[in-house]
Order: C-alpha cells, then structure tokens, then sequence
C-alpha cells in the first residue's frame, strides 16, 4: 500500500517522499502497490500522488488506486485520470452513501464503473459494505457472478475472515478471476486447493524487509510446490504475524485503516514515514512497541528513534 507523504506542517504533498516509497514497494519484491487515495487527500492532491506513483514506477511495478470517491461522477473522473497518467487497476469501492435496495442496483453501479475505463476492476468483498440485506454473507453474489464475465473484472479481493465465505468465493469465482485472500495462514490451503497466485492490498511491511522478504519468499515457495520450506517460514513469521493481527484488530470493525501507523510498519524496514492528514487515528506508544518487538523478532530493527517517524525519512 502506498499511502501520501506530506511536508512537516501537512500542508503539501511531498514528492520525493512518495517516489521513495515506490521504490520500496520495488526493493521489497511486490508486483503493484495501491494508492490509498481515501487518506486525507484533496482530489487535485489524490490526481497529483497518483501521478508522482506511475511516474516512479514506470514499467516496473504495477499502481492500483481505491475508489473512495462520494459519487459516481467523482469515481469515474478519478479512473479516468488514473488511466491516463499509467495505473495499472483499481480497487472497487461504494459511497458511504450507497444503500442498494437490490443485486440489480449493485450490478448497475458497478457495470457503470467499469464500462467507463480500460484499466482492470478488483471486486472487494468487505462487511463494510453493509450488504447483508442482499445476502446473509454480506455478498451480492447474483450481481457479482455477472460482472465476473466483464472483460475488465480481473480479481476478487477477500477482506474477511471467515472461512466458509472464503471458500465459497474460490468455488464460485476462481474459474473466471484471480481471487485471493488477506489471511495470511490460509494461503497456504488456497495455493494447494485454488492456484492462488497474489495476496494484497495489504501492508506487508509488516513481515518483512527488502533484506529479508520473508513474505515473498513464503509465496514463492508455496507457488513451487515447496510446502515444506514455505511452513518453516511461516512459523517464523509467527510474532509479527501476532504484532500486525494486534495493531489490526482494534481498526478492522471501524470500518477504516489507522494510515500512520501502517506507516510506521512502512518506516521501520526504510519507507518515509510521516502522519496523515486528519481525520486519522493517533499513533500510540504502546502500538510503536508492539510493531517493533514484532518486526525485532523476525530480524527487522530500525536504530532510528520513534520521533524521526513522526517527521518522515524525507524533510
């Protein structure tokens, strides 16, 4: 994920902060990498980072964007312009005020998004939503297995955790997307059993270093059929994946992400750093503790002091 960089007083954006950090979404071996553009950005401000992002990244690394927008006309204005400037796909989301009273009404919305850009759509499945009156799983699966056939429908991103919603996203969608999951200890069962071949967007940072991608090399041997060296890492991973599930926990029912504080997980391993704009939940001490003693568990320390996050790597 990558998130905006700001000068110390937040009144600008700070570019050579936000190339850095796509750069180090290249070091660290990801394939793409989202602009988190729902975090306390103008709109010219959210055109301008995606610009710096595809700039940066060239041909060497995908650049997804969500679509935070509060209407439909805001949505498409922004694909458009991520389309022209070089991102790669998009990650689909709903205004909060969207309150679908069918599956129809979701397929509208949705088909109206996607036949007004070229660029890839990732359906997300979240309980954020609100869409349980759809179905009891929170999924419009009726709309969903018709905007499946789309053309530029490519993947299904899966935010929950709940096994048996896992499951039957895989067996209904698996044939005709790159559905993945965020569950980190299921993709070992979803490789063997579905051919998983991504996981995202998330803040992998939180695993590993450009020095030590444990996270990829985990993929990768699971990918090779190598489920024995994939386990080994896994269980060493055990502690910060322990660390990243307690900072997480107390986000995930808001509805919303703490930003700076996946930063800091950024800025330990070499990203810039920095607060978000308001309004943006308060990085705590005892949050700062938990990532490191996770991250120094695995082999992951910063020597720099926790006050140089709070300025950023880049003045």
């Amino acid at each position: 994920m990558l998130m905006p960089s700001f000068s110390p007083d937040l009144d600008t954006l700070n570019e050579e902060a936000i190339r850095l950090d796509v750069c180090q979404s290249i070091e660290h071996g990801f394939f793409s990498s989202l602009c988190a553009l729902e975090s306390g950005l103008t709109p010219d401000e959210q055109r301008r980072m995606l610009e710096i992002a595809c700039d940066e990244a060239g041909d060497r690394i995908g650049i997804s964007l969500s679509l935070a927008g509060e209407s439909m006309a805001e949505n498409i204005e922004i694909l458009e312009y991520a389309e022209s400037v070089g991102a790669t796909h998009a990650l689909l989301s709903y205004p909060q005020n969207f309150r679908p009273a069918t599956q129809e009404d979701v397929y509208d919305f949705v088909s109206t998004i996607v036949d007004a850009t070229g660029l890839g759509i990732v359906l997300f499945v979240s309980d954020k939503f609100s869409f349980r009156h759809l179905h009891p799983s929170g999924v419009p699966f009726d709309a969903y297995e018709r905007l499946a056939d789309l053309d530029n429908v490519i993947t299904m991103k899966l935010g929950g955790m709940d096994a048996a919603l896992i499951l039957e996203c895989f067996e209904r969608f698996n044939e005709r997307l790159l559905v993945t999951s965020v569950v980190f200890g299921m993709l070992p069962m979803l490789v063997q059993n579905f051919g998983l071949q991504w996981s995202g967007a998330w803040t992998v940072e939180a695993l590993q270093s450009p020095q030590k991608p444990y996270a990829i090399q985990f993929m990768q041997h699971l990918q090779n059929e190598e489920i024995e060296e994939a386990m080994e890492i896994y269980w060493r991973l055990t502690p910060a994946l322990t660390a990243m599930a307690q900072v997480m926990a107390p986000a995930i029912p808001t509805g919303t992400y703490n930003w700076s504080l996946l930063k800091f997980q950024q800025w330990i391993s070499g990203g810039n750093g920095g607060m978000t704009r308001q309004p943006c939940m308060r990085v705590y001490q005892r949050d700062i503790d938990t990532v490191r003693s996770g991250l120094a568990s695995i082999g992951i320390e910063c020597a720099d002091p926790d006050d140089q996050f709070f300025e950023g790597r880049i003045q």
